[in-house]
């Protein structure tokens, strides 16, 4: 539930991480040939592991000053409202999957659903314990339907489903500002929403702008042969829609009012008088924390210790504020292995479209 994180990366083919797996199922165009792991690979592969030992240590302390009976009876109060927030979460990814399914364009009917679904289940594991969070998310689904549509295509969806992520996540920030503001003031959340909401859209127009340049498209031809006519393919896909693509954002849009939702369930589940104000603070809070724990997985330790210290904002206890972050980890858990088993009790007989690119 909020696992995945919003990583910034320009839209060219090359530019979305792929996981080992997914990129042996892509062309050579996602596969460049004898490149050395970049250095800021390395070092997230090292810090990754260290923030998630910090995370989590941060995570026993705080239940330890919370007190482990106090935070027992505010979840075991919260347990009926589990199936409840768990729907929601499936109708969340469901949208995820509906925002990639149409940036496929006029070729959407190429890609039955049902196997985007599919991918969507699987990359959330992905998009939870890797590295690059939702990026790495999207190059797997694209990986997994590119034989109906061929890689160019699928990676120029999965780059447009991606900006739309970032877009839609700067909209709903400036509701979750104006309500921080009316609960806190001029506060550090109310700033940090701001800023989150001008630096998300304006990425996600950029990076929508990259992928359809004709000069940035001119450059990759010349500079790499062997992959000009998947770059071709990827910018006139890229073109087929708008700058900023209506129904991707509006599904993505939607998935965060969904999220908005669920936020002010589990306050109201861990025994907090919420309003609709309370509700948007809470999603503020779950979006920076998703933005400042970027390398710690599934944001154990950083979601947790954001709402404790907020607990003052919404006149609750810190283990009542606490429990909101604690039950949204179950829930994200519960998600992580769905996707992990999804490829083993979920087979999919597939006849990929002729003539992909």
């Amino acid at each position: 539930m909020g696992s995945e994180r919003h990583e910034l990366s320009l839209g060219t083919p090359a530019s979305i991480p792929l996981t080992t797996r997914a990129a042996e199922r892509l062309p050579a165009l996602s596969r460049p040939t004898a490149v050395p792991r970049p250095a800021r690979a390395r070092v997230q592969a090292v810090l990754r592991p260290a923030f998630a030992v910090v995370g989590l240590g941060m995570l026993v302390l705080l239940v330890r000053d919370v007190g482990a009976g106090e935070l027992r009876r505010v979840l075991s109060r919260a347990a009926p409202w589990l199936p409840l927030v768990f729907a929601l979460e499936v109708a969340r990814l469901s949208l995820d999957a509906l925002a990639t399914w149409v940036a496929y364009g006029s070729r959407a009917q190429q890609v039955p659903f049902r196997s985007m679904l599919r991918a969507q289940l699987i990359s959330t594991v992905v998009a939870t314990l890797a590295p690059a969070g939702r990026v790495a998310g999207e190059a797997t689904k694209a990986a997994l339907v590119s034989p109906y549509t061929g890689g160019a295509t699928a990676m120029a969806a999965a780059a447009t489903s991606q900006a739309a992520a970032l877009v839609s996540t700067g909209l709903i920030s400036i509701p979750c500002a104006l309500a921080a503001y009316v609960m806190t003031g001029p506060s550090w959340l109310t700033l940090a929403l701001g800023v989150h909401m001008v630096v998300l859209v304006l990425v996600g127009a950029s990076m929508r702008a990259g992928m359809r340049a004709h000069r940035l498209g001119a450059w990759l031809k010349r500079r790499f042969h062997r992959i000009a006519p998947h770059t071709e393919v990827f910018q006139e896909s890229a073109r087929s829609c708008a700058l900023l693509p209506a129904r991707p954002i509006l599904a993505t849009l939607l998935g965060r009012v969904l999220q908005v939702v669920q936020y002010g369930i589990l306050a109201m589940a861990v025994g907090i008088d919420v309003t609709v104000v309370g509700a948007l603070v809470a999603q503020g809070l779950n979006l920076v924390a998703l933005a400042v724990g970027t390398l710690v997985p599934g944001q154990f330790g950083v979601s947790d210790g954001a709402f404790a210290l907020s607990a003052k904002a919404f006149g609750t206890t810190a283990a009542k504020a606490m429990s909101i972050a604690l039950i949204a980890h179950v829930i994200q858990v519960l998600f992580v292995l769905m996707g992990a088993l999804t490829p083993l009790v979920w087979r999919e007989r597939r006849t990929p479209a002729p003539n992909r690119t």
